[in-house]
Protein backbone atom coordinates (compact mmCIF):
# COMPACT_ATOMS: atom_id res chain seq x y z
CA UNK A 1 0.00 0.00 0.00
CA UNK A 2 2.88 2.20 0.72
CA UNK A 3 4.35 2.08 -2.91
CA UNK A 4 1.16 2.39 -4.06
CA UNK A 5 0.31 5.85 -2.26
CA UNK A 6 3.97 6.84 -4.04
CA UNK A 7 2.89 6.35 -7.15
CA UNK A 8 -0.29 8.36 -7.17
CA UNK A 9 1.54 11.17 -5.15
CA UNK A 10 4.11 10.74 -7.84
CA UNK A 11 1.23 10.71 -10.81
CA UNK A 12 -0.77 13.78 -9.55
CA UNK A 13 2.41 15.97 -8.86
CA UNK A 14 3.89 15.48 -12.31
CA UNK A 15 3.24 18.88 -14.41
CA UNK A 16 1.96 16.93 -17.32
CA UNK A 17 -0.85 15.58 -15.46
CA UNK A 18 -2.00 19.04 -13.94
CA UNK A 19 -1.70 20.20 -17.33
CA UNK A 20 -4.08 17.89 -19.08
CA UNK A 21 -6.58 18.44 -16.22
CA UNK A 22 -6.74 22.13 -16.61
CA UNK A 23 -6.98 21.24 -20.23
CA UNK A 24 -9.99 18.36 -19.74
CA UNK A 25 -11.63 21.50 -17.29
CA UNK A 26 -11.17 24.05 -19.86
CA UNK A 27 -12.92 22.15 -22.86
CA UNK A 28 -15.91 21.14 -20.06
CA UNK A 29 -16.35 24.88 -19.41
CA UNK A 30 -16.53 25.84 -22.93
CA UNK A 31 -18.76 23.35 -24.06
CA UNK A 32 -20.99 23.95 -21.00
CA UNK A 33 -20.72 27.61 -21.78
CA UNK A 34 -21.97 27.70 -25.07
CA UNK A 35 -24.88 25.07 -24.18
CA UNK A 36 -26.03 27.63 -21.71
CA UNK A 37 -25.53 30.76 -24.21
CA UNK A 38 -27.20 28.99 -27.19
CA UNK A 39 -30.37 27.78 -24.72
CA UNK A 40 -33.02 29.78 -23.71
CA UNK A 41 -36.49 28.61 -21.67
CA UNK A 42 -39.50 27.63 -23.42
CA UNK A 43 -42.08 30.15 -23.68
CA UNK A 44 -45.94 30.00 -24.34
CA UNK A 45 -45.43 30.98 -27.85
CA UNK A 46 -42.36 28.31 -27.97
CA UNK A 47 -44.56 25.39 -26.78
CA UNK A 48 -47.52 25.94 -29.13
CA UNK A 49 -45.06 26.23 -32.02
CA UNK A 50 -43.70 22.81 -30.73
CA UNK A 51 -47.08 21.07 -29.96
CA UNK A 52 -48.13 22.13 -33.76
CA UNK A 53 -44.88 20.52 -35.18
CA UNK A 54 -44.97 17.63 -33.16
CA UNK A 55 -48.95 17.15 -34.12
CA UNK A 56 -48.34 17.27 -37.78
CA UNK A 57 -45.27 14.65 -37.20
CA UNK A 58 -48.22 12.73 -36.50
CA UNK A 59 -50.66 13.22 -38.75
CA UNK A 60 -48.05 12.23 -41.04
CA UNK A 61 -47.39 9.08 -38.95
CA UNK A 62 -50.78 7.76 -39.42
CA UNK A 63 -51.44 8.58 -42.87
CA UNK A 64 -48.38 6.78 -43.34
CA UNK A 65 -49.75 3.57 -42.05
CA UNK A 66 -53.24 4.04 -44.01
CA UNK A 67 -51.22 4.12 -47.02
CA UNK A 68 -49.18 1.20 -45.85
CA UNK A 69 -52.36 -1.07 -45.05
CA UNK A 70 -54.10 0.14 -47.96
CA UNK A 71 -51.52 -0.38 -50.43
CA UNK A 72 -51.10 -4.48 -48.94
CA UNK A 73 -54.64 -4.77 -49.12
CA UNK A 74 -54.97 -3.94 -52.79
CA UNK A 75 -51.56 -5.96 -54.11
CA UNK A 76 -49.21 -7.14 -51.87
CA UNK A 77 -46.54 -7.77 -53.61
CA UNK A 78 -46.24 -4.46 -55.09
CA UNK A 79 -46.95 -3.08 -51.15
CA UNK A 80 -43.72 -5.36 -50.06
CA UNK A 81 -41.43 -3.93 -52.45
CA UNK A 82 -42.96 0.07 -52.01
CA UNK A 83 -42.73 -0.44 -47.85
CA UNK A 84 -40.32 -3.38 -47.46
CA UNK A 85 -40.04 -3.19 -43.90
CA UNK A 86 -43.71 -3.22 -43.35
CA UNK A 87 -46.57 -0.65 -41.79
CA UNK A 88 -44.49 -0.79 -38.13
CA UNK A 89 -41.50 0.42 -39.44
CA UNK A 90 -42.67 3.94 -38.69
CA UNK A 91 -41.92 5.83 -35.47
CA UNK A 92 -44.95 4.91 -32.61
CA UNK A 93 -46.79 8.13 -32.64
CA UNK A 94 -47.28 8.15 -28.80
CA UNK A 95 -43.19 8.72 -28.68
CA UNK A 96 -43.61 12.00 -30.38
CA UNK A 97 -43.43 14.62 -27.80
CA UNK A 98 -43.56 17.77 -27.98
CA UNK A 99 -40.42 18.84 -26.16
CA UNK A 100 -38.59 17.05 -29.39
CA UNK A 101 -39.20 20.02 -31.25
CA UNK A 102 -38.38 22.97 -28.75
CA UNK A 103 -36.19 25.39 -30.54
CA UNK A 104 -33.25 27.14 -28.80
CA UNK A 105 -34.04 25.01 -25.42
CA UNK A 106 -31.45 22.47 -24.22
CA UNK A 107 -33.72 19.72 -23.25
CA UNK A 108 -31.41 17.63 -20.88
CA UNK A 109 -33.61 14.17 -21.48
CA UNK A 110 -32.67 14.07 -25.06
CA UNK A 111 -29.06 15.35 -25.44
CA UNK A 112 -27.43 13.95 -22.62
CA UNK A 113 -26.71 11.23 -24.24
CA UNK A 114 -24.79 12.36 -26.78
CA UNK A 115 -22.86 14.54 -24.45
CA UNK A 116 -22.24 11.97 -22.57
CA UNK A 117 -20.36 9.75 -25.35
CA UNK A 118 -18.55 12.74 -25.84
CA UNK A 119 -17.39 12.44 -22.23
CA UNK A 120 -16.65 9.06 -23.05
CA UNK A 121 -14.57 9.40 -25.56
CA UNK A 122 -12.52 12.55 -24.12
CA UNK A 123 -11.84 11.02 -20.93
CA UNK A 124 -10.56 7.73 -22.83
CA UNK A 125 -8.12 10.29 -24.99
CA UNK A 126 -7.26 12.06 -21.68
CA UNK A 127 -6.55 8.51 -19.84
CA UNK A 128 -4.64 7.58 -22.54
CA UNK A 129 -2.34 10.36 -23.38
CA UNK A 130 -2.20 10.29 -19.25
CA UNK A 131 -1.05 6.54 -18.57
CA UNK A 132 1.64 6.98 -21.77
CA UNK A 133 3.32 9.93 -20.56
CA UNK A 134 3.57 8.57 -16.88
CA UNK A 135 5.43 5.16 -17.51
CA UNK A 136 6.93 6.31 -20.64
CA UNK A 137 8.47 9.13 -19.23
CA UNK A 138 10.10 6.84 -16.31
CA UNK A 139 11.24 3.82 -18.54
CA UNK A 140 13.16 6.73 -21.06
CA UNK A 141 14.89 8.97 -18.28
CA UNK A 142 15.78 5.54 -16.34
CA UNK A 143 13.88 6.30 -13.14
CA UNK A 144 12.54 3.27 -13.13
CA UNK A 145 15.37 1.30 -12.76
CA UNK A 146 16.71 3.63 -10.11
CA UNK A 147 13.25 2.78 -8.07
CA UNK A 148 14.17 -0.64 -8.63
CA UNK A 149 17.44 -0.29 -6.86
CA UNK A 150 15.33 0.15 -4.15
CA UNK A 151 12.95 -2.57 -4.42
CA UNK A 152 13.95 -4.84 -6.99
CA UNK A 153 10.58 -6.73 -7.56
CA UNK A 154 9.83 -6.22 -11.26
CA UNK A 155 6.14 -7.63 -10.77
CA UNK A 156 5.12 -5.30 -7.79
CA UNK A 157 6.81 -2.13 -9.31
CA UNK A 158 4.85 -2.56 -12.35
CA UNK A 159 1.65 -3.41 -10.75
CA UNK A 160 2.04 -0.80 -8.51
CA UNK A 161 2.32 1.54 -11.21
CA UNK A 162 -0.80 0.17 -13.28
CA UNK A 163 -2.94 0.11 -10.03
CA UNK A 164 -2.07 3.81 -9.08
CA UNK A 165 -2.91 4.88 -12.48
CA UNK A 166 -6.16 2.91 -12.62
CA UNK A 167 -7.34 3.88 -9.40
CA UNK A 168 -6.82 7.73 -10.33
CA UNK A 169 -8.20 7.37 -13.44
CA UNK A 170 -11.53 5.65 -12.37
CA UNK A 171 -11.66 7.90 -9.28
CA UNK A 172 -11.51 11.29 -11.48
CA UNK A 173 -13.92 9.48 -14.63
CA UNK A 174 -16.17 9.21 -11.50
CA UNK A 175 -16.28 12.32 -9.97
CA UNK A 176 -15.73 14.61 -13.69
CA UNK A 177 -18.42 12.70 -14.65
CA UNK A 178 -21.28 13.64 -11.89
CA UNK A 179 -19.90 17.03 -12.31
CA UNK A 180 -20.38 16.89 -16.40
CA UNK A 181 -23.90 15.54 -15.83
CA UNK A 182 -25.02 17.97 -12.53
CA UNK A 183 -23.46 20.88 -14.50
CA UNK A 184 -25.73 20.12 -17.78
CA UNK A 185 -28.86 18.62 -15.86
CA UNK A 186 -28.84 22.58 -13.89
CA UNK A 187 -28.42 24.26 -17.64
CA UNK A 188 -31.28 22.45 -18.71
CA UNK A 189 -33.46 23.53 -15.42
CA UNK A 190 -32.54 27.02 -15.14
CA UNK A 191 -32.20 28.05 -18.89
CA UNK A 192 -34.08 25.13 -21.25
CA UNK A 193 -36.34 21.97 -20.25
CA UNK A 194 -35.29 18.94 -18.32
CA UNK A 195 -37.62 16.80 -20.17
CA UNK A 196 -39.07 13.32 -19.09
CA UNK A 197 -36.55 12.74 -15.97
CA UNK A 198 -38.84 11.08 -13.72
CA UNK A 199 -38.87 7.51 -14.92
CA UNK A 200 -36.37 5.04 -12.86
CA UNK A 201 -35.35 3.71 -16.47
CA UNK A 202 -34.20 6.60 -17.99
CA UNK A 203 -31.58 7.41 -14.99
CA UNK A 204 -30.67 3.58 -15.22
CA UNK A 205 -29.72 3.79 -18.71
CA UNK A 206 -27.90 6.84 -18.08
CA UNK A 207 -25.79 5.44 -15.47
CA UNK A 208 -25.24 2.30 -17.19
CA UNK A 209 -23.79 4.78 -20.09
CA UNK A 210 -21.46 6.87 -17.80
CA UNK A 211 -20.62 3.30 -16.26
CA UNK A 212 -19.53 1.92 -19.69
CA UNK A 213 -17.97 5.68 -20.09
CA UNK A 214 -15.71 5.12 -17.36
CA UNK A 215 -14.59 1.29 -17.98
CA UNK A 216 -13.53 2.96 -21.49
CA UNK A 217 -11.64 5.57 -20.01
CA UNK A 218 -9.82 2.86 -17.76
CA UNK A 219 -9.31 0.44 -20.70
CA UNK A 220 -7.86 3.09 -22.69
CA UNK A 221 -5.05 3.82 -19.62
CA UNK A 222 -4.26 0.40 -19.01
CA UNK A 223 -3.84 -0.30 -23.04
CA UNK A 224 -1.43 2.75 -23.10
CA UNK A 225 0.62 2.17 -20.00
CA UNK A 226 0.73 -1.43 -21.80
CA UNK A 227 2.47 0.31 -24.90
CA UNK A 228 4.55 2.86 -23.32
CA UNK A 229 6.15 0.01 -21.14
CA UNK A 230 6.52 -2.46 -24.59
CA UNK A 231 8.34 0.19 -26.65
CA UNK A 232 9.78 2.27 -23.73
CA UNK A 233 8.44 5.40 -24.44
CA UNK A 234 6.05 8.08 -24.49
CA UNK A 235 6.04 9.43 -28.27
CA UNK A 236 5.90 5.76 -29.11
CA UNK A 237 2.53 4.75 -27.81
CA UNK A 238 1.74 7.59 -29.15
CA UNK A 239 2.58 6.94 -32.28
CA UNK A 240 1.19 3.56 -32.76
CA UNK A 241 -1.88 4.79 -31.13
CA UNK A 242 -2.14 7.66 -33.88
CA UNK A 243 -0.42 5.09 -36.70
CA UNK A 244 -3.07 2.41 -36.47
CA UNK A 245 -6.12 5.42 -36.02
CA UNK A 246 -4.98 7.09 -39.35
CA UNK A 247 -3.55 4.13 -41.39
CA UNK A 248 -5.90 1.30 -40.46
CA UNK A 249 -9.44 3.42 -38.72
CA UNK A 250 -9.41 6.10 -41.24
CA UNK A 251 -7.37 4.25 -44.31
CA UNK A 252 -8.36 1.17 -44.71
CA UNK A 253 -12.04 2.44 -44.59
CA UNK A 254 -11.78 4.09 -47.86
CA UNK A 255 -9.92 0.94 -49.57
CA UNK A 256 -12.53 -0.58 -48.58
CA UNK A 257 -15.27 1.90 -49.76
CA UNK A 258 -13.29 2.13 -53.15
CA UNK A 259 -13.08 -1.75 -53.83
CA UNK A 260 -16.64 -2.29 -52.85
CA UNK A 261 -15.84 -4.47 -50.09
CA UNK A 262 -19.17 -4.29 -47.67
CA UNK A 263 -19.39 -4.48 -44.95
CA UNK A 264 -16.14 -4.08 -43.38
CA UNK A 265 -17.22 -2.87 -39.69
CA UNK A 266 -16.30 -6.18 -38.05
CA UNK A 267 -12.17 -5.07 -38.94
CA UNK A 268 -12.11 -1.91 -36.88
CA UNK A 269 -11.60 -1.62 -33.17
CA UNK A 270 -13.82 1.86 -33.40
CA UNK A 271 -17.00 -0.45 -34.34
CA UNK A 272 -16.70 -2.84 -31.51
CA UNK A 273 -16.01 0.46 -29.10
CA UNK A 274 -19.22 1.55 -30.26
CA UNK A 275 -21.23 -0.98 -29.66
CA UNK A 276 -19.89 -1.23 -26.36
CA UNK A 277 -20.73 2.33 -25.15
CA UNK A 278 -23.72 3.23 -27.01
CA UNK A 279 -25.03 -0.47 -27.81
CA UNK A 280 -25.45 -2.89 -30.61
CA UNK A 281 -24.48 -2.20 -34.08
CA UNK A 282 -26.49 -2.96 -36.41
CA UNK A 283 -23.62 -2.43 -39.72
CA UNK A 284 -25.39 -4.34 -42.28
CA UNK A 285 -29.20 -4.69 -43.12
CA UNK A 286 -30.39 -8.02 -44.48
CA UNK A 287 -33.25 -6.39 -46.88
CA UNK A 288 -32.72 -10.10 -48.67
CA UNK A 289 -33.95 -12.03 -46.38
CA UNK A 290 -30.50 -12.90 -44.87
CA UNK A 291 -30.99 -10.86 -41.51
CA UNK A 292 -28.89 -8.37 -40.34
CA UNK A 293 -25.86 -8.22 -38.64
CA UNK A 294 -25.08 -6.65 -35.75
CA UNK A 295 -22.16 -6.07 -33.44
CA UNK A 296 -23.53 -6.34 -29.57
CA UNK A 297 -22.95 -4.33 -26.84
CA UNK A 298 -21.14 -7.68 -25.22
CA UNK A 299 -19.05 -8.53 -28.60
CA UNK A 300 -17.77 -5.22 -28.01
CA UNK A 301 -16.83 -5.40 -24.43
CA UNK A 302 -15.20 -8.61 -24.73
CA UNK A 303 -13.07 -7.14 -27.75
CA UNK A 304 -12.37 -4.00 -25.28
CA UNK A 305 -11.53 -6.56 -22.19
CA UNK A 306 -9.56 -8.90 -24.58
CA UNK A 307 -7.32 -6.13 -25.91
CA UNK A 308 -6.63 -4.83 -22.72
CA UNK A 309 -5.71 -8.02 -20.76
CA UNK A 310 -3.53 -8.97 -23.62
CA UNK A 311 -1.27 -5.76 -24.08
CA UNK A 312 -1.50 -6.01 -19.81
CA UNK A 313 0.24 -9.34 -20.25
CA UNK A 314 2.14 -8.85 -22.61
CA UNK A 315 3.41 -5.92 -21.30
CA UNK A 316 4.18 -7.68 -17.54
CA UNK A 317 5.74 -10.25 -18.96
CA UNK A 318 8.44 -8.49 -21.20
CA UNK A 319 9.17 -6.52 -18.15
CA UNK A 320 9.75 -9.10 -16.52
CA UNK A 321 12.73 -10.43 -18.58
CA UNK A 322 13.86 -7.03 -20.20
CA UNK A 323 17.48 -5.82 -20.03
CA UNK A 324 16.71 -2.18 -18.13
CA UNK A 325 20.21 -0.79 -17.99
Amino acid sequence: MNLIRAEVSRLLSRRFTVIMVIGLFAVFGITAATTLANSTRPGEDTWATAERTAQERRNSLAQFKVTCQEAFVEDREAAEAAFPQGCDAAADASHIRPELYLEDAFVFAQEISGLTVFLAVYLSFFAFVIAASFIGAEMSSGGITNLLLWRPQRSSILGAKLAALTGCVVAFSLVFTVLYVGAFYLIAYTSGWTGDTGAAAFWGELLALCGRGIALSTASAACAFALATLARHTAAALGIAVGYFLIWEAGARIVFEIGGMLPYDPYFLSSYLSAFVTGDLKYWTGLDGAGDLVITRLSGGMVLAGLTAVLTVAAFANFRRRDLT
